[in-house]
């Protein structure tokens, strides 16, 4: 009986483990990590503002924008990311975040590896209604959004809704279509499934066994 016992447990205890290490399935082509560093964006350093020529925008990732916020709120900003989340529709427009980190480019949704990349935060966007009804994909865990490229005033604090760090457009166009992202079955996955059946096939059958002595 103690035997039987401590068998149940070690398979347990088994299945626990495999079912952790399963959460976070190595990558099918692992991206190559940095030798010393934790987080591989570049410092971002709040020089003075370029002047663009009369009229034109100023080229902005969401790294300035978050970090050096002072230094270009109430300019006309251009700004590029893919949408994500939800398109909040409101009576003036529709509200987007545009994410231009990594993770809505080459590498993809987070919970697919494990290689982590910058803040993942995006900025905040106001759409006017002909820009917003260009959407027809939103990024999530299983496809890519649209790749959104606007132009608007960044505004370190937006007076008419309240929201911090956001961009009012006044223009845009998606510029790629979002996606579906392939999920190729994993290998490890595969055999532990196997393994597992098997196991429990094997217990399943030791047990009617036993039943019948």
């Amino acid at each position: 009986m103690a035997a039987a016992a401590a068998l149940l447990l070690a398979v347990l205890a088994a299945v626990a483990g495999l079912a952790e290490a399963l959460r976070h399935p190595r990558t099918i082509e692992p991206v190559a990590e940095p030798a010393a560093v934790e987080d591989p964006r570049e410092e971002v350093v709040c020089d003075d503002v370029p002047q663009p020529r009369s009229g034109e925008p100023i080229v902005v990732d969401s790294g300035v924008l978050l970090d050096c916020p002072g230094r270009y709120d109430g300019r006309l900003v251009a700004y590029e990311g893919e949408v994500v989340g939800a398109v909040l529709e409101r009576d003036d427009g529709s509200w987007v975040q545009l994410n231009d980190d990594p993770y809505a480019g080459e590498l993809g949704p987070l919970p697919t590896h494990r290689q982590f990349r910058g803040g993942n935060a995006g900025i905040g966007v106001h759409l006017p209604p002909a820009v917003a009804g260009q959407i027809a994909s939103v990024g999530a865990h299983d496809h890519r959004g649209d790749v959104l490229a606007v132009v608007g005033v960044y505004h370190q604090s937006d007076p008419r809704s309240g929201e911090v760090a956001i961009i009012r457009a006044t223009g845009g166009e998606v510029v790629a279509a979002g996606a579906p992202i392939d999920h190729p079955p994993l290998e490890d996955r595969r055999l532990v499934g196997g393994l597992l059946a098997a196991a429990a096939l094997g217990l399943l059958l030791a047990g009617r066994l036993r039943a019948r002595r």
